[in-house]
């Protein structure tokens, strides 16, 4: 097997109008014997058409009765030829030379399992800007290990400058917070992460965080500070519009999954899985009560042997209190960051 092709897994969902970008920005980095598996996950639109016009060998459209994202990249994996697998989402796009820097590194470091570049959020306007993808705030440095420049492990492609590398252990950290955007990893399809690399199925939200628990519990991943990935934002609906309860519900399912069933770290951290699974808890609570369901809310609550009594009052009100007190505060807090006439 080529230890550099790489299989690019694009799962798609009626997005016919954005996946040719996707392609096209990948396509255009791809040696000869690279491919895309792009699994269409009960699309309704016209995206078999879009990727037909193509008409390139090495692109492979599979057609999957919708199942969710989980599912279709799982399916992508099976279907994969390539030693490097690596994912893309049909509303995003590769930056130039990414892949290269993918490659190069994983090729110099094969001891690294998998990898994953910096992104961007695209502002609706073309223009690139800023955007927060994960939660912990702590530098890099802190989160895997000091610092090495891109150079000292491989050459750089051309035209690209200089940038720092961060390896090291994610699977303590992952617990807590999702450090895997989906567009901007590659993984090494060695045996020990050939199980591991599974994304969470039956999930509406987080499914690559599961991918990532099992990953990081395998080997070492490595952070490339190097902006690979365009987030595009767009009109239509995306799976990070899940609500709180649906959020909790699936990071529930994945510490199960991961975590939760790891004997071995369960011994050492048991302490600090159970207080996330409590905490995760609350906020499936405090969800249902901003839903309204206050019932749901209450049975859920009986479960629990600390719950704050400002939920317990909460989930007493009429579900139509509980709306008009949420739409007072947010047009008090509109109200108050008002710009002064």
């Amino acid at each position: 097997m080529n230890q550099l092709r790489v299989s690019v897994v694009i799962p798609t969902y009626n997005r016919a109008a954005l996946l040719g970008r996707a392609i096209q920005s990948a396509v255009s980095q791809f040696d000869w014997d690279d491919e895309i598996v792009i699994v269409d996950d009960g699309s309704t639109d016209n995206t078999k058409e879009i990727v037909s016009a193509f008409a390139d060998p090495r692109i492979h459209y599979i057609y999957h009765p919708r199942a969710g994202a989980g599912a279709a990249r799982n399916r992508g994996v099976n279907e994969a030829k390539g030693y490097l697998i690596a994912f893309l989402d049909s509303d995003d796009e590769w930056l130039p030379g990414k892949l290269t820097v993918q490659r190069r590194f994983m090729e110099a470091r094969p001891e690294i399992l998998f990898s994953f570049t910096n992104l961007r959020r695209d502002g609706g306007q073309g223009l690139l800007r800023g955007g927060k993808w994960r939660d912990d705030l702590r530098d890099w440095d802190k989160i895997l290990a000091p610092a090495r420049r891109y150079s000292w492990y491989a050459g750089l492609p051309s035209e690209t400058r200089d940038f720092n590398v961060y390896a090291g252990n994610l699977y303590h950290g992952s617990l807590y917070y999702n450090y895997f955007p989906p567009g901007c990893v590659m993984i090494r399809r060695e045996e020990e992460a050939g199980s591991a690399t599974r994304f969470a199925e039956g999930v509406s939200i987080y499914e690559e965080w599961e991918c990532l628990g099992r990953l990081a519990s395998q080997g070492k991943g490595a952070f490339l500070d190097f902006i690979g990935s365009v987030r595009h934002e767009h009109d239509g609906a995306r799976i990070t519009d899940a609500d709180g309860v649906q959020r909790a519900e699936s990071r529930l399912t994945i510490l199960h999954n991961v975590w939760g069933s790891d004997p071995e770290f369960l011994k050492k951290y048991r302490a600090n899985y159970e207080h996330l699974v409590h905490e995760l808890h609350l906020a499936r609570i405090r969800g249902m009560i901003m839903l309204g369901r206050q019932r749901e809310a209450r049975e859920e609550m009986r479960k629990l042997a600390r719950v704050p009594i400002a939920y317990r009052s909460a989930a007493l009100m009429p579900s139509g209190w509980m709306h008009t007190l949420l739409s007072l505060r947010q047009s008090l807090s509109h109200l108050l960051t008002a710009p002064a006439q």
